[in-house]
């Protein structure tokens, strides 16, 4: 027997973890930035983990600048493509405007 899915209610749930995920990445970034001020190389314990702050050097690549210099042409030939499916979380009251928006 297959079992019915409430999409509504899956979607209020979805909503939820949403804001629930907000504030726990919001908090978590508080508490990162707080192990970050205590140095640079260090470990902090706590009751059933030990936080480790560690500095390093990373390299990153200047997209812009490369982009500019490499031809369109080597570009579009180092370039893929493959599909990738979102799930976007939007409460009434920003759908709403979202709409009323384009009505406008």
């Amino acid at each position: 027997m297959e079992t019915l899915f409430d999409l509504h209610t899956a979607a209020d749930e979805l909503l939820a973890i949403e804001g629930q995920l907000k504030a726990l990445n919001a908090r978590k970034k508080e508490l990162h930035t707080e192990f970050k001020s205590r140095g640079e190389n260090i470990d902090i314990a706590g009751h059933g983990c030990t936080i480790q702050v560690r500095t390093h050097n990373r390299k990153n690549v200047d997209i812009a600048a490369l982009k500019a210099k490499v031809s369109r042409q080597f570009l579009q030939a180092h370039t893929t493509e493959k599909p990738v499916t979102t799930i976007v979380v939007r409460p009434e009251s920003a759908l709403a405007t979202h709409y009323l928006k384009g009505v406008a």
